[in-house]
């Protein structure tokens, strides 16, 4: 009786062996989707990761699906021991969460930033002792935009930068839901500009909040596969106390160019 229950446990021990290593280096998590194109896929987090060329989509509770990766989906993100996701299992409902997700974010080609604060998070990218390597490559660049609960539910948002000229409408940004939007764009590294979000008008700038006109956001591309841009909007224009979005006497600038919007139509631009 022993020997046998002795030849059970040994048939056990080797078939756990087994299911480890075959399980070696697979990493699952779970998580929203935020992005999902030119290789790459992006949850909510900020985090993104590289997805290999043959990756196999499935439905969560197994066998195929219909389903092809897009925003606000839950995914079950597998893991190769190179770091590429070679599976993604898509659901429409939340998944419960597998791997702890520490585990995977060493696999993040995109981190998002450890501090909620964007201004800090901006700042921390600017330390000096990390050396920064410039080619002229094309990154992967997603912002994404927390806007403020008083944004008019049909509102578009858009970022406009000085490459544009100020245009208040240069870049359209895709809805992810009642707060968040976000754009996908590639980017040469070596690339500085300055950018603002607006909801298409000057006198629907973005402010500080303080409810004080903001300096312009700047960003340096720097090489690497994709990054991810997190930011706050905290207060428009058109929505500051008082309604006043100029001030009497005020002359044009790069950043308000329309400083009059109230005038009557075919009324002069008044002169300080």
């Amino acid at each position: 009786m022993r020997g046998k229950i002795s030849r059970a446990a040994a048939a056990l021990g080797i078939a756990l062996a087994l299911a480890l290593v075959g399980a070696a280096g697979e990493v699952r998590i779970t998580g929203q989707l935020l992005s999902y194109q030119d290789g790459f896929v992006f949850f909510t987090t900020g985090d993104g990761f590289r997805v290999s060329p043959n990756v196999a989509i499935h439905d969560a509770s197994g066998g195929p699906t219909t389903l092809q990766p897009r925003p606000r989906l839950w995914a079950r993100a597998v893991f190769d021991a190179q770091g590429d996701v070679t599976e993604l299992d898509l659901s429409r409902k939340i998944l419960p969460a597998e791997d702890d997700y520490a585990l995977a974010r060493k696999y993040a080609v995109a981190l998002s930033s450890p501090i909620p604060n964007p201004e800090l998070g901006q700042q921390a990218e600017t330390t000096h002792h990390i050396p920064i390597r410039v080619t002229g490559r094309p990154v992967l660049v997603q912002f994404t935009v927390e806007v403020p609960p008083g944004t008019p539910p049909n509102a578009n948002v858009y970022i406009m930068t000085d490459a544009s000229g100020w245009n208040p409408q240069a870049i359209a940004m895709d809805r992810i839901d009642a707060l968040h939007f976000r754009v996908t764009r590639r980017l040469n590294s070596g690339t500085d500009f300055l950018y603002l979000y607006t909801r298409g008008s000057s006198q629907t700038l973005e402010r500080g909040e303080n409810g004080l006109s903001r300096p312009p956001r700047e960003i340096s591309i720097t090489d690497a596969d994709a990054r991810s841009v997190s930011d706050t909007v905290y207060l428009w224009t058109d929505q500051a106390s008082g309604g006043n979005i100029s001030q009497p006497f005020t002359l044009p600038t790069p950043y308000n160019p329309a400083p009059f919007p109230n005038l009557p139509p075919g009324f002069p631009t008044p002169h300080p």
